[in-house]
């Protein structure tokens, strides 16, 4: 009996020495994960900071921002800045104590720049699959600089033709039928608001540069090659002539016209065609949306006068049904979008004369002298590829990533553009070209000779490029 009260016990006591360990097991480890988690919140998270200069992407940054930071517990500071001397104030931020941006937003234009600088670097994030897969080639040759992807390729901003549906039926396909169209213009029903036929901003070279875009090479296909930049083609001379030509049929006044100005027209229902840049189509949508757009009268149908019959005469009785040949029967018309404008490619001058758009490209580069590159490099690619498809719904602005769906259909052309189109280019002693050729095309607009422009700006180019023509 006492042998068994022994065993009783013993096996109590084994029990409470089980449980003392367990209640001492879950003890620590609740002490454990309590400091733990004290020390995650006393932890520093990582920090990035994006550096950029149109106010147009505020709503965007800041709620990819926050997405991010709640996906990789990071605290990212965004910070608007002047676009005024902004490598150089990039590159000042960057050695000094405080330090500057993780990632900036930039134009192809100074990219190069940056590169030189030391303040970017390359953009590893994709493979050579992924990057043919989902990125245009303009888009990739806009932020390579070096023979290497510096950037991610963000938005694009580029000029193309607007038409109005009201007045004409398809895009030409070169601006010699829009002369065509101007000589046999006849202003009646539906057409009395018409003011100009086809206006642009003469005054800015964003909008003229596609008249000669497509002779000149501003460096090669990724615009930083000083050995492939060719500007005196016979071809430029001739199509800078006919557009000193069209001087004498639209009658643009350079000193008043303004590209607001031009499109608000465009909205009245004053002009039928006009050059226009991507960020166009958002005032367009909005002003259809407001309701502010004019609308064409239709024409009413003439009744016919006393004594006249009208409509269709009746087959006499007994006479056999006339069968209209199938030749004949009209095709169906093709269904409107809804929109009362046209979005198409930059027309040719002539059958022989062609033209490309002009673009930019903008994209985001991760700073070298960034101590969170990976974290840089992570959010640059939300940036401009997990995050893109919000991009034009947010910002209005134009992301290069492929498959981009639009409400209006039409806006895919908008993307042909881009990739039929010049980039302005990288090399920096061609910064002062667009400001020379600005002053080439008002002269010549207003009768200047084109030779004579045009040697002088290509004189005054091949000097700072210290090269031969």
């Amino acid at each position: 009996m006492r042998q068994k009260l022994y065993r009783r016990a013993l096996a109590i006591l084994c029990v409470l020495l089980v449980f003392s360990q367990m209640v001492q097991a879950a003890a620590s480890y609740h002490n454990e994960q309590q400091r733990l988690l004290e020390e995650e919140l006393t932890k520093e998270k990582p920090k990035l900071t994006l550096w950029y200069t149109d106010d147009k992407l505020n709503a965007y940054l800041v709620e990819a921002a926050a997405e991010f930071e709640e996906q990789h517990k990071v605290e990212i500071t965004l910070q608007l800045v002047t676009a005024v001397d902004y490598i150089e104030n990039i590159n000042t931020a960057s050695i000094s104590d405080l330090g500057g941006p993780d990632l900036f937003v930039t134009s192809s234009e100074l990219l190069e720049k940056a590169r030189l600088a030391g303040l970017a670097v390359e953009n590893d994030s994709f493979t050579k699959q992924e990057l043919e897969a989902f990125f245009p080639q303009k888009a990739l040759d806009a932020a390579t600089c070096g023979g290497k992807l510096m950037a991610y390729p963000f938005y694009f901003e580029t000029c193309f033709l607007l038409y109005n549906k009201g007045y004409t039926d398809a895009a030409p396909k070169a601006i010699d039928e829009i002369l065509a169209y101007a000589d046999n213009f006849e202003s009646g029903a539906g057409t009395e608001n018409v003011e100009s036929i086809f206006k642009w901003n003469v005054a800015d070279i964003f909008f003229n540069f596609f008249f000669i875009a497509n002779y000149v090479n501003l460096g090669g296909p990724t615009g930083d090659n000083k050995a492939e930049v060719q500007l005196s083609a016979e071809e430029i001379i001739e199509c800078l002539k006919y557009y000193q030509s069209l001087n004498a049929f639209f009658a643009i006044d350079a000193d008043e016209v303004t590209t607001d100005n031009v499109l608000q027209e465009f909205i009245d229902g004053k002009i039928v065609y006009t050059i226009a840049k991507t960020d166009a189509i958002a005032r367009l949508d909005a002003a259809i949306a407001e309701g502010l757009v004019y609308q064409i009268p239709e024409e009413e149908a003439q009744e016919p006068a006393e004594g006249e019959e009208g409509g269709e005469a009746e087959p006499e009785e007994g006479a056999p049904e006339a069968e209209v040949p199938e030749e004949e029967v009209p095709e169906e018309t093709p269904a409107d979008n809804g929109y009362f404008y046209g979005i198409a490619q930059v027309p040719d001058l002539t059958e022989g004369l062609h033209t490309k758009g002009l673009s930019v490209t903008n994209s985001v580069a991760v700073n070298a002298y960034s101590r969170e590159r990976d974290l840089a490099k992570a959010f640059a690619k939300y940036l401009t590829y997990d995050k893109a498809n919000d991009l034009y719904t947010m910002t209005d602005k134009m992301p290069v990533k492929m498959g981009v769906s639009y409400a209006n259909s039409e806006m895919e052309i908008l993307i042909a553009q881009y990739e039929d189109s010049v980039e302005v280019p990288k090399i920096t002693d061609l910064s002062n070209y667009w400001i020379e050729m600005e002053i080439v095309f008002a002269n010549i607009w207003r009768g200047n000779d084109v030779q004579e422009e045009i040697d002088a700006v290509n004189q005054s180019v091949q000097t700072q490029l210290q090269t031969e023509e």
